[in-house]
């Protein structure tokens, strides 16, 4: 529980910002997550947040096509039943679902959703924006999602997009950024991954995680035993080391990593030796 309320504060972050433009949704600043259970026979949403403009934003991410969308509609009634807001729902599709019903008339009132096919966007150009910016230190709250989505997105080869992500993801250049990406990436990122992709993706995106953590933590944790404090350094090495070999210079390397210009450059020196 403690990790699902983790992963959704930070999720909150990472699809505001206008995050979602990357998708082609605009307009969704949120505020805070909701209990994805509602009442009467305990149906589970996917992710709810209520939003700054003072409604409520209903998240579903699907493998497979809805022929209909009672499901949703009952959802977003419990949800605006409970809250007294209306409701935004938007579906995310990936696999190769291309097409879905948005609409849906009960006579009484037409209900209404929004659909993006990530199979229609391209993950390699999600992947080349990406790498844009990074080179030219130019990140973008869109970034997050192009990054995290690629994988469900339609790519030319699969596995080089796969390893693209898990060298990009080291190189996000700003500690909470990086954060709100693996955040992203946990939640959406690996849906459409095989057990073994899965797992390599998840266990690559836990040592980036406890890496950012380790460094919000430092100032909080001075008084830790120094056997802690000399694994924190090693950790920080080991991921200094995967940039450098990546051709990042020392500079960028010592702002993300947090180590010192000095031992960035010793780290340098070794790997030329």
């Amino acid at each position: 529980m403690a990790h699902q309320d983790t992963l959704m504060k930070a999720l909150t972050e990472s699809l505001s910002g206008g995050a979602l433009k990357a998708v082609g949704v605009y307009g969704v600043e949120l505020a805070e997550p909701l209990p994805t259970e509602l009442p009467a026979n305990t149906l589970r949403i996917d992710m709810a947040w209520r939003m700054q403009d003072g409604r409520l934003f209903h998240l579903e991410f699907q493998s497979k096509r809805e022929s209909d969308l009672h499901r949703f509609l009952e959802y977003d009634v419990r949800l605006a039943r409970r809250h007294k807001m209306k409701v935004r729902t938007l579906v995310l599709y990936h696999s190769a679902v291309t097409q879905a019903p948005d609409e849906l008339d009960i006579g009484t009132a037409q209900y209404r959703v929004e659909n993006v096919f990530l199979a229609n966007l391209n993950g390699d150009a999600a992947l080349d924006e990406v790498t844009r910016h990074v080179l030219a230190d130019r990140w973008h709250p869109e970034d997050r999602l192009r990054l995290a989505l690629a994988l469900t997105m339609d790519v030319r080869d699969r596995e080089r997009a796969f390893e693209r992500v898990l060298e990009l993801v080291p190189r996000v250049p700003d500690e909470a950024e990086r954060d709100l990406v693996v955040a992203a990436l946990l939640a959406f990122g690996d849906k459409g991954l095989g057990q073994g992709e899965r797992k390599r993706l998840r266990e690559e995106l836990r040592q980036v995680f406890r890496m950012a953590q380790e460094l919000f933590d430092e100032g909080r944790e001075e008084g830790r035993e120094e056997g802690r404090e000399e694994g924190r350094k090693e950790e920080r090495l080991a991921f200094a080391k995967r940039l450098l070999e990546m051709g990042d210079s020392v500079e960028k390397v010592a702002k993300v990593s947090g180590l010192s210009t000095e031992d960035v450059e010793q780290l340098l020196k070794k790997q030329q030796n």
